[in-house]
């Protein structure tokens, strides 16, 4: 059995055997799509645009702006997190977290913003000027922290550990474990906090409903099961951003299949063949599960049974974010730091943008019609979340 401290993540794996591979022979990698022409909806607004940062590694850093009612608070990959005010992007207060890595994040709630670390760490800070409140030393590196919810906070670590803290003292409430495979990619699934439950996947293809207050399973579905003779071939990771729509969760693997999962029980309603490391999001208004594919390619899918609607392949191997869904358009980012917009009635692209040269490695975040993208790069840009309504 190969230690957790050895897992590889998948593109360094991909990397080095595409590194191999052109010591001998004239490579022949597919290349991402070059950005296709379309016709534009209309003009994207970007309200402001401010750098927090030193930038991250693409894929050891997956950070997410908090955004509260008056602040989004962002953090770089050296230790530094920031406050800025929401509707103008002017600095209220900046922390530098010393001898700090930080890797995810960031959650909010209850007065407080957590990161996690590379280190193990989970750090809460104040969200009135920033002072740290507490830290926590978790089991190894943190690569999800959830929403503070219920005086809860929940950090998904690389050992397959879900970690329930205290949100004013950092105090473990409970821990629990997943068996994690030999290799899986690099990331996980943000728990997502529900009234009294989480809601958690992991790298073996199953997904949990667990009690808040005790961890206890309510129920625990298989949404893929490992098959191939590499550790390759038998990677199922269910990383993605699971959206919920009308009691029932869509959640996608990596090289294995796509469910709908019934929240109160966890029984299959459908599944069908799909990878996804990325996840989706749903239009509950045209009734359309928009999904990211593993190849870029987004679909739009009925979310009673799975069914084809569309698919868009123009932006093949870009490296898109899961889609965030603002009425009947959809957004993703991308490897060179491009937002796209895509019509949820067929997939087309309707407009398009730059707010910074660095790549968009998470997803958005969306609050009152507007996007908060943070971009590997440090720079963190606020634009408007639709298009074509001026």
């Amino acid at each position: 059995m190969i230690s957790v401290a050895l897992r590889l993540s998948l593109a360094a794996v991909l990397v080095l055997s595409l590194a191999a591979c052109g010591l001998w022979s004239r490579d022949t990698t597919e290349p991402p799509a070059p950005l296709p022409e379309f016709a534009a909806l209309g003009n994207p607004v970007t309200l402001w645009s401010r750098s927090i940062g030193g930038s991250g590694d693409r894929y050891l850093w997956q950070v997410q702006p908090g955004v509260t009612d008056r602040l989004v608070v962002a953090a770089d990959a050296r230790g530094r997190v920031t406050a800025l005010d929401r509707d103008s992007g002017s600095p209220r207060w900046e922390t530098r977290l010393r001898d700090v890595r930080i890797s995810s994040g960031v959650g909010v709630g209850g007065g407080v913003a957590v990161v996690g670390t590379l280190d193990g760490e989970a750090i809460a800070l104040n969200l009135d000027n920033g002072d740290e409140i507490w830290r926590a030393e978790l089991s190894s590196e943190v690569l999800g922290i959830s929403e503070v919810a219920g005086g809860l906070v929940v950090a998904r670590t690389n050992d397959g550990r879900l970690h329930a803290l205290d949100a004013a003292s950092g105090s473990a409430q409970w821990t629990v474990l997943r068996t994690t495979p030999a290799l899986s990619l690099r990331g996980a699934q943000v728990p997502l906090m529900l009234p009294g439950r989480v809601l958690a996947s992991f790298d073996n293809g199953r997904m949990m409903m667990l009690g808040a207050g005790r961890g206890n399973a309510l129920w625990e579905a298989t949404l893929a099961v490992p098959s191939g003779r590499s550790d390759l071939e038998r990677l199922i990771d269910a990383d993605g951003h699971i959206p919920l729509y009308r009691g029932v969760a869509f959640a996608a693997t990596y090289q294995g299949r796509l469910a709908a999962v019934a929240l109160d029980s966890g029984d299959l309603i459908w599944a069908r063949e799909f990878s996804s490391y990325q996840g989706g999001d749903i239009d509950p208004e045209l009734e359309t599960l928009v999904m990211t594919a593993s190849d870029s390619h987004v679909w739009g899918l009925d979310p009673r049974n799975g069914g084809d609607l569309w698919q868009q392949r123009d932006l093949r191997l870009r490296g898109l974010t899961a889609p965030v869904v603002v009425g009947d358009q959809a957004v993703v980012g991308d490897y060179q730091g491009y937002l796209h917009w895509l019509s949820v009635r067929d997939g087309g692209i309707v407009a398009r943008t730059r707010p910074g040269s660095g790549a968009i490695v998470s997803r958005p975040v969306l609050r009152d019609g507007v996007l908060y993208v943070l971009a590997a790069n440090g720079q963190l840009s606020a634009v408007r979340a639709r298009v074509g309504d001026d």
